[in-house]
């Protein structure tokens, strides 16, 4: 039976209008971070805070002040097993995107998309654009050398590659920058893959099924060696295991939530062993083009159109 979240979690986004518009939405995500624990508490799933969000933990015991988005990562297993239960589990106003579900969801990994708020990161998405909470998977790495780096982070390298090479042009095709990264797009789709001009469904299928075969192999891998996952682009970062388990709570905000283990080993391979230091004003940048906590009834139906 679901839970009642109204109860559990009350959405109090009403209530915070005096607050800057990023601390509401600051606030609207960390309620999406209290279901989602509870959740993995209530089925037994791991967790733990990833990133920035582990990085503000430490250094701020809470969001880092500029930050307008929060990371977990789960160990694959359970990461499937979350998304097999999230429909039934997640209270009706969140929901999670994915290339599963949703058609050019603008990631790889998944979202847990809040129905009343909107994000504005691209002008011409269509993924959904509310606010949102990103879920990592983290994949067993070979403990070989040679399979780890020259087969396992070789074939994440191409299925990335290819997502992005087989996505859509951008819209207007000709205005500002999104004429040169057209014309780069293009290039990659004659050079790499002709017929990903014309068919979509054959990359893409082509694609999903080398990564799960992918996927079934490093499940075998000994359970010593965790990275960011097939989908997750750009972080290339190897844990051992002793670094990330048994997972910990400390504070986040007003509450308690995992993270790793030994998330000093952590932190200091994203971000270096000065992690504690603020980084220079200009440096203290969000995601947005613009973010927004509370819609209007029409802002709500135009940014849940199509995504129930």
């Amino acid at each position: 039976m679901k839970e009642n979240y109204s109860e559990l979690f009350p959405d109090h986004r009403l209530d915070n209008l005096d607050l800057e518009e990023l601390r509401q939405c600051q606030l609207i995500i960390l309620r999406i971070l209290k279901v989602v624990d509870h959740i993995c508490t209530k089925h037994s799933l791991t967790y733990w805070l990833e990133g920035g969000t582990l990085l503000g933990a430490v250094r701020h015991g809470g969001f880092i002040p500029w930050d307008d988005d929060l990371d977990i990562s789960m160990p694959r297993e359970d990461y499937e097993k979350f998304l097999a239960i999230a429909k039934d589990e997640l209270p009706e106003d969140l929901f999670a995107q994915n290339l599963q579900s949703t058609e050019f969801a603008g990631n790889t990994w998944t979202q847990i998309k809040d129905r009343k708020s909107m994000i504005i990161l691209s002008e011409d998405a269509k993924y959904h654009q509310g606010l949102y909470m990103d879920i990592f998977p983290m994949d067993v790495y070979s403990d070989n050398f040679f399979k780890r780096n020259l087969y396992e982070k070789i074939h994440k390298f191409f299925y990335i590659r290819v997502q992005a090479i087989n996505a859509p042009l951008k819209k207007p095709f000709f205005k500002g920058s999104n004429f040169i990264k057209n014309v780069i797009r293009l290039i990659f789709k004659i050079v790499f893959f002709i017929f990903a001009i014309f068919d979509y469904n054959k990359i893409y299928n082509m694609n999903l099924k080398s990564r799960e075969k992918r996927i079934e192999s490093m499940k075998k891998n000994p359970k010593t060696n965790y990275g960011y996952a097939t989908d997750v682009l750009n972080w290339e970062n190897i844990f051992r295991f002793e670094d990330i388990f048994p997972v910990k709570r400390i504070k986040f905000e007003d509450g308690e939530f995992c993270v790793p283990n030994d998330y000093h080993a952590v932190l200091t391979s994203l971000f270096g062993s000065d992690y504690m230091d603020m980084p220079p004003e200009h440096k203290r940048v969000q995601h947005n083009i613009r973010i927004k906590s509370v819609l209007t009834k029409e802002e709500e139906e135009k940014l849940n159109e199509g995504f129930y």
